[in-house]
């Protein structure tokens, strides 16, 4: 049984080092803001979209790296209190 994966993203982050999400909101925290699944659907976004910022040479896509792994002991334990 397969127990880790890793998915690759996408965020949007300014040349000053911040991040936006759709509504252009500004955090320094990238686990705030959308997460693409590709690089074209972020730059169609920027490039396309009302809601983009006025700027988008300004914007780059900045890769993020999310694990998911499965974690055994915590598994077992809410089945046992289940049963």
């Amino acid at each position: 049984m397969k127990t880790r994966d890793e998915r690759i993203r996408y965020v949007i982050r300014h040349k000053d080092g911040y991040f936006i999400d759709v509504a252009g909101n500004q955090t320094f925290d990238f686990m705030k803001v959308t997460k693409w699944s590709d690089e074209e659907s972020l730059y169609d976004f920027l490039n396309h979209n009302s809601y983009a910022p006025p700027s988008t040479k300004d914007y780059s896509a900045q890769q993020v790296r999310i694990t998911y792994e499965l974690m055994e002991d915590d598994a077992s334990e809410h089945i046992s209190k289940i049963n």
